[in-house]
């Protein structure tokens, strides 16, 4: 698997960026607007060395390596393409068309009016998304190796303790929340412990937190 694509940008078009590396190689990339909007700001030192995450789709025919700006938009493509009916073209015409953020906010509030205005999208697809993603992709997804104070983001290490908390019914929105809080609240008293030691602690308070 190809995680990631490092060096200087050669071409940014409206869905395609090309990525010479330090070995020579020049990757083509499928792009959102989105991200074709960020790269083509980059100026000097900054446009010479770009790093763009990637997802390689490999067909017998063709492989495809598609390219993101940040972990959050390579995990709302990831998600996407798990809806029924939703390839990854349309997955990248729908990061075209609408912020991460937004699309996520409007998932969580089950908005399908503003869902069903994105490009790609539609009434009918909307719905197929909602119930397939609403309690998957939420505003608290965890981002990698960090505790964001306050904000419901949490280190993907706990991802399995949302997810034992999530299967004994509790919300996961609100799981993610509450962990959050504690990982903040008692953060000297986590220091000196292990992941397993940390893990038994958050779940006993976490428990009693949601009640």
């Amino acid at each position: 698997m190809i995680h990631a694509v490092i060096g200087e940008i050669i071409h940014v078009g409206a869905n395609e960026a090309v990525i010479r590396t330090a070995s020579g190689v020049e990757y083509s990339l499928v792009i959102s607007s989105q991200t074709a909007s960020k790269l083509s700001q980059l100026h000097g030192d900054a446009k010479r060395q770009v790093r763009l995450l990637s997802h390689l789709q490999h067909r017998e025919e063709s492989m495809t390596l598609f390219g993101f700006t940040d972990e959050e938009e390579r995990m709302l493509f990831l998600e996407l393409i798990k809806v029924n009916g939703i390839g990854p073209r349309q997955a990248m015409k729908i990061l075209s068309g609408v912020q991460v953020r937004a699309f996520i906010k409007a998932l969580d509030a089950n908005d399908l009016q503003f869902l069903a205005t994105i490009p790609g999208v539609g009434p009918k697809t909307s719905q197929k998304i909602v119930l397939a993603l609403r309690d998957t992709v939420t505003l608290e997804m965890p981002k990698r190796g960090q505790a964001d104070q306050g904000t419901g983001t949490l280190d993907r290490r706990y991802e399995d303790l949302v997810a034992a908390l999530a299967d004994m019914g509790y919300d996961k929105r609100q799981v993610v929340s509450v962990l959050a809080k504690l990982l903040e609240e008692h953060e000297a008293v986590l220091a000196g412990k292990t992941l397993h030691e940390s893990e038994e602690f958050l779940f006993r308070n976490a428990i009693i937190r949601l009640g």
